[in-house]
């Protein structure tokens, strides 16, 4: 009888956790694979957008796309809030590569055609766009892009077409309605814009936006502004008499692009007395640029400018978004004429926008001569702020030349002040500033002034 060989325990223990050390290996390398597989998210990554969570968001679609690199739909979502974050050239690219993966995805066109459209390309978001306005489609989402495109590029005309399709499409769409009455209120049809914004009052989310249009049409209405303003100098020595200027200023806006000012200034200095007159125009050049022109002078001067004239650009250089938001840079010749020579100024700025306008930072450069060959570079920082309707902030600083001592020397200033709307036509003002010469000695200055609009 043969002898079978006796299995040491040991050796049951040992292939027991082989097996048990196979499984476990199985299910590490399985489970995560079956987690990765599962459908993404969609609901979680709309939360995350809609709650202002984008890098988040952005986070979870860049891992879902790690797993489903050419699933169009992520690639949608990804590009979208790129285009929240107001990073449109790459929100553009993404996109470009979802349209080769799909070309037939409508959503994919009009996503790109707005990221361009934010990014200021006009007429590249209008080329993309183009496939989507076949009237026989009848695709309400592309009309309106295309007349909000139209609109923001200054071409009226086709924004209106662009609005006629797209009412026939959706009478009722909000945001067809509102870029009607944007449309009319542009035209100065400002009867028709402001019923168009009216209806807009009863439509859930849109009350905010419209009152605000609203309040610039009333003002609007309201062609003219009479300003009244005075300011005291009071200098270290004692022995110096203070200075008092006083201002009135007629503003008109004859269009909805150009304002004509004049502006009568009383300046009381070193014992004498100096009457200046000013006349300004500024007019809006198409969307982003703005020129305004200045003449003026005090005829018998004893220290203010006899002439004096101001030529001023400025351009949006970009265009951003509402926390980021433009960024426009400027340049002003000034040539100033006073009885004892001449002074030229050439400033160079830059101002950038956050929140929605609601801040501003400006810096410059300010380079000055005289005929005497006296040169001197100088700077200039301020920032604006609106820290609630009706309420205006500033505060800025200079180091540049200054109208003292019958001539020019060189200075250095602080300022600060505060606006506040009392009524729709009444605003005042207040201002502070402190000026240190090089001759040595301050002078503080303090201004007050009402602004009445009618």
């Amino acid at each position: 009888m043969p002898v079978r060989p006796r299995r040491r325990p040991r050796d049951g223990v040992a292939a027991f956790l082989l097996l048990c050390l196979g499984l476990l290996t199985a299910l590490a390398v399985t489970v995560p694979f079956a987690a990765l597989a599962a459908p993404p998210d969609f609901a979680l990554l709309r939360m995350l957008r809609e709650t202002g969570r984008q890098e988040e968001a952005l986070a979870e679609v860049r891992r879902a796309l790690r797993v489903r690199p050419e699933n169009p739909d992520l690639l949608l979502f990804e590009a979208r809030i790129l285009t929240d974050l107001g990073r449109y050239d790459r929100a553009d690219a993404v996109l470009a590569r979802a349209i080769r993966i799909a070309p037939a995805y409508r959503d994919l066109r009009l996503a790109r055609a707005r990221a361009l459209f934010f990014a200021g390309r006009h007429d590249r978001a209008l080329a993309v766009l183009a496939a989507l306005l076949d009237p026989d489609a009848g695709d309400a989402r592309a009309w309106l892009l295309a007349a909000r495109i139209h609109f923001a590029a200054g071409d009226l005309d086709r924004a209106e077409a662009a609005v006629v399709r797209l009412r026939e499409l959706a009478p009722e769409n909000p945001d067809g309605l509102l870029t009607a009455a944007d449309l009319a209120h542009r035209r100065g049809r400002l009867e028709l814009a402001a019923a168009g914004y009216e209806k807009l009052l009863r439509v859930p989310g849109y009350e905010t936006l419209v009152r605000r249009r609203l309040e610039g049409l009333a003002a609007e209405r309201r062609r003219f502004r009479l300003t009244v303003a005075g300011s005291l100098g009071a200098h270290d020595d004692k022995d110096r008499a203070p200075w008092r200027d006083g201002s009135l200023e007629l503003a008109w806006r004859w269009d909805r692009r150009s304002w004509l000012r004049g502006r009568l200034e009383v300046r009381n200095r070193f014992g004498e007395t100096d009457v200046g007159i000013l006349l300004a125009i500024e007019r809006r050049l198409g969307e982003a640029t703005t020129l305004e022109l200045d003449l003026g002078g005090t005829p018998g001067a004893d220290f203010s400018p006899r002439f004096e004239m101001l030529l001023g650009l400025a351009h949006r250089l970009r265009r951003g978004a509402e926390t980021f938001g433009d960024t426009v840079g400027s340049g002003r010749l000034r040539v100033r004429r006073y009885p004892r020579g001449r002074v030229r100024t050439l400033e160079l700025g830059l101002t950038q926008y956050f929140l929605e306008a609601r801040l501003r930072v400006t810096t410059a450069i300010v380079h000055t001569a005289d005929e005497a060959g006296g040169r001197d570079l100088g700077l200039a920082a301020r920032v604006d702020g609106v820290p609630a309707p009706g309420w205006r902030l500033f505060a800025g600083t200079t180091i540049e030349r200054d109208e003292l001592e019958r001539g020019t020397t060189l200075a250095r200033s602080l300022s600060a002040g505060i606006a506040v709307d009392l009524d729709e036509r009444l605003r005042l003002f207040l201002d502070f500033g402190i000026t240190d010469r090089d001759a040595g000695g301050l002078r503080r200055t303090v201004g007050l002034g009402l602004t009445v609009a009618f």
